[in-house]
């Protein structure tokens, strides 16, 4: 992994671990380098169908990628288990347009999940607004203290996800508010942003925490969490006393979206979360009190398994072979 990528994950686990009540301490303790953690099982998805109820899937880099390519064994995954009757979950950090969109794109790709069964990170800024997260206090005149805006750096639907919470994207917002839901920003939309954050009480709204995606060659990229970890960063200067802005991060690993699948599931059910990535997925899962599936060579190189286990000292229950 980028050194960036190991700062950003391990800040995910840091910032779970002071707001989560969940018991953290064999993810922070775990010493892989004496092997304190057992080495997880290599298995087929029929070696292991039987042992859960429900199966949660990460959506790009696990079961399909840009445009139409989706990787091989992913539909077969997808058919045995409908089959089985088994409970299906897309979790995912996509915040590029709503669920029912989300869904449909899914199910174009040959996976017929429903809005229903479709979760992503994008979503949960809905409950945030609602529940009074958000603008800084006292930065909205009376007049338009129902107003929300943002500075938005994105996929141009992603538009379709603020719209549902009541929030315009314009270029400069009466709140110091940025959302970042995919890494395409300019050298002088990034420069814009910096601006907005550097403002006293400014707000940095993630709405993907990706730090890093698979590409189709095989290739991996910084992708929204990347960017926003260096726009956090840049926010701090002296007009704010060097401290970065505050940051709201939605997605996994983050618990709120787990309790958004706990609650859409039968209780008592016995999860398994499949994904391609340690710092998102896995440790996700960890959060939940799931069992993981890390599916090996997508965002996790094999070659760079061992280290990036070590770095962040979490491993899968399984390793998931195609």
């Amino acid at each position: 992994m980028d050194s960036l990528e190991v700062d950003i994950y391990r800040r995910y686990q840091s910032l779970v671990g002071m707001s989560c009540a969940l018991d953290l301490q064999r993810c922070a303790t775990l010493d892989l380098q004496k092997s304190a953690a057992p080495v997880p099982q290599k298995v087929f998805l029929s070696q292991i169908i039987n042992r859960y109820d429900a199966f949660c899937f990460d959506g790009y880099g696990t079961l399909y990628n840009r445009g139409t390519f989706v990787y091989p064994g992913a539909k077969e995954w997808f058919s045995a288990l409908r089959e089985a009757g088994k409970q299906l979950r897309l979790v995912t950090n996509a915040a590029s347009n709503v669920d029912a969109v989300l869904a449909a794109e899914a199910c174009a790709r040959g996976f017929d999940f429903t809005a229903e069964e479709t979760i992503s990170s994008g979503s949960l800024l809905k409950a945030y607004v609602r529940d009074g997260g958000y603008w800084p206090e006292g930065s909205l005149s009376e007049s338009a203290s129902s107003c929300r805006e943002v500075y938005y750096i994105g996929r141009p639907t992603g538009v379709n996800v603020l719209a549902e919470c009541g929030i315009s994207a314009v270029e400069n917002p009466l709140s110091p508010v940025v959302a970042v839901s995919s890494s395409t920003a300019t050298d002088a939309m990034y420069s814009h942003a910096v601006q907005i954050l550097q403002r006293p009480g400014a707000m940095l709204l993630v709405l993907n925490s990706d730090a890093w995606a698979p590409n189709i060659d095989g290739t991996r990229s910084p992708v929204s969490g990347a960017l926003s970890e260096r726009l956090r960063r840049d926010s701090a200067c002296e007009r704010n006393g060097f401290v970065c802005c505050k940051t709201e991060y939605f997605g996994k690993p983050f618990p709120a979206i787990w309790e958004r699948v706990k609650s859409s599931l039968p209780n008592g059910s016995r999860v398994l979360m499949i994904g391609d990535t340690l710092g998102t997925d896995v440790f996700g899962a960890m959060v939940a009190g799931f069992d993981s599936a890390l599916v090996v060579g997508r965002n996790v190189p094999a070659a760079d398994l061992e280290s990036d286990e070590r770095a962040l000292k979490i491993r899968p229950t399984y390793y998931l072979e195609p």
